[in-house]
């Protein structure tokens, strides 16, 4: 890698991406063994953790994912009793969903394991370099969206 440019390196590093994510997914999928909790469920749960409480079309917005699979995700963790439901008194056809407190808990566990395992993980870098990551990953993905 060090004899490519610095555009040459970033390239690369896009080409990563696909790889990378399939790696995630599946590490995460393994991580959930056990949990009641699909990856796609999760993503759900642990937006709900932050935001409180959200409509479908909020959720989402939030996950820039499709109609459809937040509604499959949503059907599921209601009939698993993950999430609640509470009338939008805006829209009488549009249901707020939250969590209640055993999603609660599975979430919070799931996050709590996921973030001793990044903290390992970060002490090989520099906070700096954590920090450009950072940068140039939200760069890319506002460069790349389709919006």
């Amino acid at each position: 890698m060090s004899n490519l440019t610095p555009d040459e390196q970033l390239y690369a590093g896009l080409q990563l991406t696909r790889p990378l994510l399939r790696n995630i997914t599946s590490r995460v999928e393994a991580d959930l063994a056990g949990t009641g909790v699909t990856v796609g469920q999760r993503a759900i749960l642990e937006v709900l953790l932050t935001q409180k409480q959200l409509t479908a079309p909020e959720l989402t917005k939030q996950l820039q994912v499709t109609r459809q699979f937040v509604g499959r995700e949503l059907k599921a963790l209601l009939d698993k009793g993950f999430v609640e439901t509470k009338p939008n008194p805006k829209h009488l056809n549009s249901s707020f969903y939250s969590l209640n407190a055993q999603s609660r808990d599975i979430i919070t566990d799931i996050r709590t394991q996921e973030t001793e395992r990044i903290r390992g993980f970060a002490l090989q870098f520099t906070p700096a370099e954590i920090a450009a990551f950072y940068k140039i990953q939200c760069a890319m993905n506002q460069e790349f969206s389709p919006d």
